[in-house]
Protein backbone atom coordinates (compact mmCIF):
# COMPACT_ATOMS: atom_id res chain seq x y z
CA UNK A 1 0.00 0.00 0.00
CA UNK A 2 2.99 2.27 1.15
CA UNK A 3 4.45 1.47 -2.31
CA UNK A 4 1.10 2.37 -4.25
CA UNK A 5 0.95 5.78 -2.56
CA UNK A 6 4.51 6.79 -3.64
CA UNK A 7 3.71 5.88 -7.01
CA UNK A 8 0.51 7.72 -7.09
CA UNK A 9 2.23 10.69 -5.41
CA UNK A 10 5.45 10.94 -7.24
CA UNK A 11 3.52 10.47 -10.96
CA UNK A 12 0.90 12.97 -9.13
CA UNK A 13 -1.64 10.31 -9.52
CA UNK A 14 -0.63 9.30 -13.29
CA UNK A 15 0.01 12.53 -14.49
CA UNK A 16 3.59 11.69 -15.89
CA UNK A 17 2.07 8.46 -18.11
CA UNK A 18 0.73 11.58 -20.64
CA UNK A 19 2.74 12.60 -23.42
CA UNK A 20 4.99 16.11 -22.60
CA UNK A 21 4.52 14.72 -18.70
CA UNK A 22 6.48 17.72 -17.34
CA UNK A 23 4.54 19.96 -19.28
CA UNK A 24 1.07 18.58 -17.60
CA UNK A 25 2.64 18.26 -14.06
CA UNK A 26 3.41 21.80 -13.88
CA UNK A 27 0.15 22.82 -15.46
CA UNK A 28 -1.35 20.85 -12.81
CA UNK A 29 0.80 22.68 -10.17
CA UNK A 30 0.17 26.19 -11.69
CA UNK A 31 -4.21 24.92 -11.34
CA UNK A 32 -3.54 23.93 -7.86
CA UNK A 33 -1.22 26.84 -6.50
CA UNK A 34 -3.75 29.08 -8.44
CA UNK A 35 -7.28 27.35 -6.73
CA UNK A 36 -5.69 26.83 -3.46
CA UNK A 37 -4.51 30.44 -2.77
CA UNK A 38 -7.78 31.08 -2.46
CA UNK A 39 -8.09 29.19 0.87
CA UNK A 40 -4.67 29.16 2.29
CA UNK A 41 -2.06 31.67 3.16
CA UNK A 42 1.20 31.62 1.51
CA UNK A 43 2.73 29.72 4.48
CA UNK A 44 1.16 27.01 3.57
CA UNK A 45 3.00 26.80 0.70
CA UNK A 46 6.14 26.88 2.09
CA UNK A 47 4.88 23.71 4.44
CA UNK A 48 3.90 22.25 1.31
CA UNK A 49 6.89 22.71 -0.49
CA UNK A 50 9.54 21.42 2.24
CA UNK A 51 6.96 18.79 3.24
CA UNK A 52 7.30 17.07 -0.53
CA UNK A 53 10.71 18.12 -1.16
CA UNK A 54 11.87 16.34 2.14
CA UNK A 55 9.67 13.12 1.36
CA UNK A 56 10.68 13.18 -2.55
CA UNK A 57 14.39 12.71 -1.40
CA UNK A 58 14.32 10.14 1.07
CA UNK A 59 11.46 7.84 -0.35
CA UNK A 60 11.78 8.66 -3.57
CA UNK A 61 14.53 5.99 -4.66
CA UNK A 62 12.69 2.97 -3.48
CA UNK A 63 9.90 3.64 -6.32
CA UNK A 64 13.20 4.23 -8.76
CA UNK A 65 14.11 0.63 -8.88
CA UNK A 66 10.86 -0.23 -10.40
CA UNK A 67 11.72 2.08 -13.57
CA UNK A 68 14.32 1.01 -16.56
CA UNK A 69 15.18 4.70 -17.06
CA UNK A 70 17.52 6.96 -14.21
CA UNK A 71 15.14 9.95 -14.37
CA UNK A 72 11.34 8.02 -15.70
CA UNK A 73 9.46 10.43 -17.23
CA UNK A 74 6.59 9.00 -15.17
CA UNK A 75 8.04 11.00 -11.63
CA UNK A 76 6.80 14.02 -12.39
CA UNK A 77 6.86 15.12 -8.42
CA UNK A 78 10.04 17.31 -9.61
CA UNK A 79 8.16 19.36 -11.83
CA UNK A 80 5.58 20.21 -8.91
CA UNK A 81 8.58 20.75 -6.56
CA UNK A 82 10.41 23.37 -8.92
CA UNK A 83 7.12 24.88 -10.42
CA UNK A 84 6.31 25.25 -6.84
CA UNK A 85 9.54 27.52 -6.10
CA UNK A 86 8.12 30.23 -8.17
CA UNK A 87 5.04 30.49 -7.57
CA UNK A 88 5.78 31.20 -3.87
CA UNK A 89 5.73 34.99 -4.61
CA UNK A 90 3.46 35.19 -7.55
CA UNK A 91 0.69 35.93 -5.01
CA UNK A 92 -2.77 35.49 -6.98
CA UNK A 93 -1.11 37.62 -10.02
CA UNK A 94 -2.10 35.58 -13.33
CA UNK A 95 0.10 37.49 -15.41
CA UNK A 96 2.73 36.27 -13.00
CA UNK A 97 1.79 33.04 -12.70
CA UNK A 98 1.86 32.39 -16.36
CA UNK A 99 4.96 34.03 -16.54
CA UNK A 100 6.19 31.98 -13.75
CA UNK A 101 5.15 28.34 -15.96
CA UNK A 102 6.73 30.19 -18.95
CA UNK A 103 10.35 30.47 -17.48
CA UNK A 104 10.29 27.45 -15.23
CA UNK A 105 9.68 24.98 -18.68
CA UNK A 106 12.30 27.25 -20.21
CA UNK A 107 14.88 26.55 -17.63
CA UNK A 108 13.36 23.07 -17.09
CA UNK A 109 14.01 21.81 -20.61
CA UNK A 110 17.08 24.03 -21.50
CA UNK A 111 19.18 22.95 -18.06
CA UNK A 112 21.32 25.67 -17.89
CA UNK A 113 24.01 24.91 -15.80
CA UNK A 114 23.96 24.45 -12.53
CA UNK A 115 21.20 22.22 -13.71
CA UNK A 116 22.88 20.26 -16.07
CA UNK A 117 25.12 19.01 -13.62
CA UNK A 118 22.25 18.01 -11.14
CA UNK A 119 20.77 15.87 -14.42
CA UNK A 120 23.91 14.46 -15.95
CA UNK A 121 26.40 13.76 -12.68
CA UNK A 122 24.28 12.81 -9.10
CA UNK A 123 22.33 9.85 -9.54
CA UNK A 124 18.81 9.13 -7.84
CA UNK A 125 16.51 11.68 -6.09
CA UNK A 126 18.84 14.52 -5.75
CA UNK A 127 19.69 14.69 -9.29
CA UNK A 128 16.06 14.46 -10.48
CA UNK A 129 14.68 16.83 -8.12
CA UNK A 130 17.89 18.99 -7.77
CA UNK A 131 17.75 20.21 -12.09
CA UNK A 132 14.11 20.95 -11.15
CA UNK A 133 15.09 23.16 -8.06
CA UNK A 134 17.66 25.33 -9.97
CA UNK A 135 14.91 25.73 -12.81
CA UNK A 136 12.43 26.57 -10.20
CA UNK A 137 15.34 29.15 -8.97
CA UNK A 138 15.82 30.89 -12.28
CA UNK A 139 12.27 30.89 -12.57
CA UNK A 140 12.07 32.44 -9.55
CA UNK A 141 14.43 35.44 -10.64
CA UNK A 142 12.89 35.81 -13.16
CA UNK A 143 9.28 37.10 -11.46
CA UNK A 144 11.56 39.09 -8.75
CA UNK A 145 13.15 40.92 -11.53
CA UNK A 146 9.51 41.10 -13.36
CA UNK A 147 7.44 42.32 -10.05
CA UNK A 148 10.47 45.43 -9.60
CA UNK A 149 8.53 46.86 -12.81
CA UNK A 150 5.32 45.85 -12.10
Amino acid sequence: MFEKINYNLFTLFNIGSLPASGTFASLFTVIFYFILTFFFSNFFFYILLFSVLIYSIFFLNKILIKFKNKDPKEIVIDEFIGQLIPLLVCQQNLYLIIASFLSFRFFDITKIFPASYFDQKIKGSIGIIGDDIVAGLYSLAIIIIIKQYL
